[in-house]
């Protein structure tokens, strides 16, 4: 059900149809409930939500993207999926509408081709950088692309590839080395690689960055081996996992479709590992999202970030962001601060607007923290906000 909402929004966004005091704790000092954005990316101000601002493709337009966008060195790498491309912009935009300097998988800003080669995706989505590294899922393909060097230039082919034997291959797999449509989730932290096998109901890690085509994972969570798929809503189980974040120690996982998010207090290194912090249920074997929602719930959670003591949660069907703080270390915490949203019980998208503003979100669908900046993918509003946290 997840994949074809979100296919029926791309495609009427597509073809042009429109679109307080934080609470008591040790919450982020700079954001509060409702906060409003700083800057804008994909729009030239905070009230337009169209896809390539209702033309084609530009330097400076956005469609239908999904996943994390990723700073390396003096690039920030945008995945901007509806148009088969990433983005990249000279550092962190400050100020609305900034246009790219180069584009990945397009020869210029103004194609949109599809394939399957080291050059060409089909449907890219979340980015994530480690080192001189570029690392990008995509979907459409079962794939994770690798660019040895961060690119620079327009149109750099990739170097390395998961989940396929080669750089022309795309079939989906249930095995250690094959994928089945990854989407958000993809991270690097203490030189793994952790990749949510989202249709395989699964987390792979890779102990290191794979320097090969077609590399073996050393490990999975969700299931207890490398060729069942099977979903579940226990410790060890999952359902659809989205969204990934690790410091090297923790490991957090949004796992969409049972509603909750899981923490591992430590990395797994066998199979099967169960978690121990479930955020967004009462237990582990629950999967409730209530309507209205509370400080507590969550409705397909996608994207998560962590800034290392505060938790970040995307809440995509409710339209808003929880931030946790502390970070959660028992199960069902509260939320501290809700962004896209006036209050805690609401979840309309543009918190009931017929436009969106600087405070409000229309199914958020991929964040990272950089730096003191929160980057949000604001997918139904075709743009990214960025916070300042």
């Amino acid at each position: 059900m997840t994949r074809w909402i979100k296919l029926w929004i791309f495609a009427s966004l597509f073809f042009g149809l429109a679109a307080g005091p934080a609470r008591a704790g040790d919450a982020p000092e700079a954001l509060t409930n409702f906060e409003a954005a700083k800057v804008v990316i994909g729009q030239k101000n905070f009230t337009s939500s169209k896809c390539n601002l209702g033309g084609k493709p530009t330097k400076d337009t956005l469609c239908g993207m999904e996943g994390a966008a990723a700073l390396g060195k003096n690039t920030l790498y945008v995945p901007d999926s509806g148009n088969v491309r990433v983005l990249g912009f000279k550092g962190i935009p400050k100020k609305n509408g900034a246009s790219a300097k180069l584009v990945l998988g397009q020869a210029n800003f103004s194609k949109m081709k599809f394939g399957a080669t080291n050059k060409l995706f089909d449907y890219p989505c979340a980015i994530a950088t480690a080192g001189n590294q570029l690392l990008m899922t995509d979907f459409g393909n079962s794939r994770v692309l690798i660019w040895n060097k961060l690119p620079t230039k327009t149109n750099t082919p990739a170097a390395v590839v998961v989940g396929q034997p080669d750089l022309t291959s795309n079939d989906s797999a249930t095995t250690q080395s094959g994928l089945d449509h990854p989407e958000l989730g993809l991270f690097v932290a203490g030189g793994k690689l952790f990749v949510s096998d989202r249709n395989n109901n699964r987390v792979m890690i890779w102990n290191s960055v794979p320097s090969t085509n077609g590399a073996n994972a050393d490990v999975v969570i969700g299931q207890p081996n490398f060729t069942s798929k099977s979903a579940g809503t226990t410790e060890t189980s999952l359902n659809e996992p989205e969204g990934i974040w690790s410091d090297g120690t923790r490991l957090v996982v949004a796992d969409e479709a049972n509603n909750r998010v899981l923490i591992w207090n430590s990395i797994p290194t066998s199979n099967g590992a169960p978690a121990d912090v479930v955020v967004g249920q009462a237990d582990f074997t629950s999967s409730d999202n209530p309507e209205p929602p509370t400080d507590q719930s969550l409705n397909e959670p996608s994207g998560v970030a962590a800034d290392g003591s505060n938790l970040y949660v995307e809440d995509w069907q409710n339209n808003r962001i929880l931030v946790y703080s502390p970070f959660p270390t028992s199960n069902n915490p509260a939320a501290s601060i809700v962004l896209g949203q006036a209050d805690f019980t609401h979840g309309d998208e543009n918190a009931g607007n017929a436009s969106p503003s600087a405070q409000t979100l229309f199914g958020p669908y991929g964040l990272s923290v950089i730096g003191s900046q929160l980057i949000v993918n604001d997918f139904g509003n075709n743009r990214y906000l960025i916070f300042n946290l």
